[in-house]
């Protein structure tokens, strides 16, 4: 299995990008992101979508690659191309996980005041001793849960609680099936991980600027021209 985690941080959209980055979505999606009040809660699905497309174009695929995109009811999106994805953003940073073989799942948190003591609901006692009172340990327990979750399941957070990390640094159990966890280098300031169904042969992390999203959009738009 061949996994790459694409990073990048956040920002905002110029009236003209963000217009370009709609468009290349399939249209429900497009409606959907659209109908948002939140322009923040625009940006940062678009540049995820981006960061998806910049990852698979890494992968060989081309400019429609994101066309493929579908949205089922009650269940994450998929590609109709052989790679799974996970997708995660919040305050700072934004994230994209691709795998050719198998589901993954990748969550990242800016690290804040939260302690394990907060989330009785969500964590189990063996996981809020082990975190203390440690923000960065709890951080670390939610984002392990939170990728599992979303690699294994179609039910998202309501699936977090169900998720075991106490099985080893590198382990976590759902459902009777062991998942290999990763932390993902993010910064000092914001926590990620990634959830797999196994050891890949090749993981890589691959940090994106803002300048490779607009050159792949100046050359899809381009080859759209011509």
């Amino acid at each position: 299995m061949t996994v790459s985690v694409l990073i990048t941080s956040e920002f905002a959209l110029s009236p003209a990008l963000e217009a370009q980055w709609l468009a290349s979505l399939p249209l429900p999606r497009r409606m959907q992101i659209g109908a948002w009040p939140d322009a923040q809660a625009r940006h940062r699905s678009l540049v995820g979508s981006r960061l998806l497309d910049h990852g698979l174009r890494r992968l060989g695929y081309g400019d429609d690659a994101l066309a493929t995109l579908r949205y089922a009811t009650n269940s994450r999106p998929t590609l109709a191309l052989p790679v799974s994805f996970s997708l995660s953003h919040c305050d700072g940073r934004i994230v994209c996980a691709l795998s050719t073989q198998g589901a993954v799942g990748i969550d990242v948190e800016a690290l804040g005041g939260l302690i394990a003591g907060d989330f009785h609901l969500y964590l189990s006692a063996a996981e809020r001793a082990w975190a203390g009172r440690s923000t960065r340990r709890f951080y670390s327990v939610w984002t392990r849960k939170e990728a599992v979750a979303k690699a294994a399941s179609q039910r998202g957070l309501r699936d977090v609680a169900r998720v075991d990390t106490t099985h080893g640094e590198n382990l976590a159990a759902f459902a009777g099936k062991l998942w290999h966890t990763a932390s993902v280098p993010v910064g000092r300031r914001h926590v990620a991980h990634l959830a797999l169904a196994e050891v890949p042969r090749q993981l890589s992390f691959h940090r994106v600027a803002r300048s490779a999203f607009e050159r792949d959009t100046a050359l899809t738009f381009s080859g759209t021209v011509r």
